[in-house]
């Protein structure tokens, strides 16, 4: 039995920033896992940001619970998800440039949630709710079918090893249980530096055009947009040599 949770609140592997760290729930007997939880400390203004800030701009969700994103934010505007944000910096300058907008951003580690917390509160910015959760679980029945008009994934570990591949958050389940959740019309957006993940991901996207259409073209990748900002992880990859690829595709 599920019930609707309506608001909780009053108002790496060797892959740097290891953003989109959740679980694949694609495996019979046991979920298998695309991250690794590894806990670092927390800093006194985290811990602080945990204490005052969490009862303001978390959500206190669990599975078995039914979220109601619309209910989150006194407004009846169109709600992005960012799966994995980080440090939280670029979803902060996103949500800074569309206040007209709402985003719910989702990680698993408390440092990386802390950063935001403050980021939010320093910057003053009220169209941000933070969750710590399962994105699988999430995707797949803790939110309405319809209820987001975009969700993001940027820079999710690649898991380059071809034994890992099982744990790339990025499967046939994961595509399915995305374009549940987002509106027809609505907006899928991933990025990776890895270029034969990026391959990875255009052929799982590209495999389903009964859900989603490849906005540059069958089989090819999108220039990226103004709105998604720069990150330090990604100067980083370039850096390195790493091509960045954007694939976005538009929900049937």
């Amino acid at each position: 039995m599920t019930k609707t949770l309506i608001l909780s609140h009053p108002d790496a592997s060797t892959h740097a920033a290891e953003p989109a760290r959740v679980s694949s729930h694609e495996q019979g007997r046991r979920p298998i896992r695309s991250f690794v939880l590894r806990e670092g400390r927390l800093t006194a203004g985290q811990e602080r940001a945990f204490r005052e800030l969490w009862p303001r701009f978390g959500i206190d969700w669990q599975p078995g619970e039914v979220l109601d994103p619309q209910a989150l934010f006194a407004t009846a505007r169109r709600i992005t998800l960012e799966i994995g944000f980080g440090d939280g910096d670029s979803l902060a300058a996103m949500a800074a440039a569309a206040p007209e907008r709402d985003f719910i951003g989702l990680e698993v580690h408390r440092p990386g949630v802390g950063h935001l917390l403050l980021a939010l509160e320093q910057q003053g910015l009220t169209n941000v709710r933070v969750l710590r959760a399962d994105a699988a679980a999430l995707l797949e029945t803790g939110l309405p079918s319809a209820s987001l008009d975009r969700v993001q994934l940027f820079f999710p570990d690649p898991w380059p090893k071809k034994r890992h591949h099982k744990r790339r958050i990025v499967q046939p389940g994961f595509v399915a249980a995305v374009a549940r959740v987002l509106r027809p019309g609505g907006t899928f957006h991933l990025a990776t530096d890895w270029t034969p993940y990026a391959d990875w991901m255009l052929a799982m996207l590209d495999g389903a055009p009964e859900l989603f259409e490849n906005s540059a073209g069958p089989g090819r990748f999108s220039a990226r947009p103004a709105q998604r900002p720069i990150t330090k992880f990604e100067r980083r990859g370039q850096r390195l040599g790493h091509q960045v690829h954007d694939l976005i595709y538009r929900r049937r």
